[in-house]
């Protein structure tokens, strides 16, 4: 009898001491404690985002008056209105954005829809300086949410020959070189006259001769094109008049 007795108190104390123990553990495991700390994670992670949000790029370079034109490729996520700020030493140069397509233009003060587009330098023959040909731009273009950073560089394009970007020919056998090297990703040469141009992959580093004789044309339109991997393009063009060739 005294031992059950004794059993039972030792049951009973073991049970207190359980009881009493049993609230220590509670808010180790209380669910409102995880959920504020994945609330504030979440907020964490919006406020890096917002941090984040793109509403300016500026494109900065030089281009040959009248004779070439620089593409660069960005995205938005919202419509917005361009607001465009012409750095100083601008002048003689312009832009005008416009969808990959060319189906549409904008111009500053344009509300322009979300979008894939192409902000497009080039020289303003009203506005450029006779001297020197080569032109300084800076553009900064506010007022749009983008979709990520824009790449601002554009390939190098680098050209030994010609040295002119407009050459006379008098009349008789000639031969133009166009020799020269790029870092793009893609490099492409194109010729036209009076028709539709045709086109052709060039390396590298690249020489191509052109004749010019009685079976040429007058007006002769040339084009090399040197694009990166980002679709950021260089087009710089080429003119030779030729006395001896066919008129149109």
């Amino acid at each position: 009898m005294l031992k059950t007795r004794i059993l039972l108190l030792i049951g009973i104390g073991l049970f207190m001491v359980l009881l009493f123990l049993t609230p220590s553990f509670l808010p180790a495991k209380a669910v409102p404690v995880l959920d504020l700390s994945v609330n504030a994670e979440e907020e964490v992670t919006k406020g890096v985002k917002e941090k984040k949000k793109i509403t300016s790029v500026q494109w900065k370079g030089n281009i040959y008056r009248d004779l070439e034109t620089h593409y660069y490729l960005f995205s938005t996520t919202k419509k917005g209105t361009i607001n465009v700020i012409w750095g100083p030493n601008t002048d003689g140069s312009d832009f005008i954005i416009t969808d990959q397509n060319w189906g549409a233009m904008y111009g500053n003060g344009d509300v322009l829809p979300a979008g894939e587009y192409m902000f497009v330098v080039t020289s303003n023959p009203i506005e450029s300086p006779e001297d020197p040909s080569l032109l300084t731009y800076e553009f900064t273009l506010k007022g749009l949410l983008f979709k990520e950073a824009p790449n601002t560089t554009l390939p190098q394009l680098l050209i030994e020959s010609p040295v002119d970007l407009v050459t006379h020919l008098p009349e008789g056998d000639h031969t133009i070189t166009f020799k020269g090297r790029s870092d793009a990703d893609f490099l492409l040469f194109g010729t036209s006259g009076f028709g539709d141009e045709m086109t052709e992959n060039l390396t590298s580093s690249f020489e191509k001769n052109i004749v010019f004789n009685e079976n040429s044309q007058a007006y002769n339109f040339f084009r090399i094109s040197a694009t990166n991997d980002s679709g950021n393009a260089v087009n710089r063009y080429f003119e030779v008049l030729y006395e001896g060739g066919i008129r149109e």
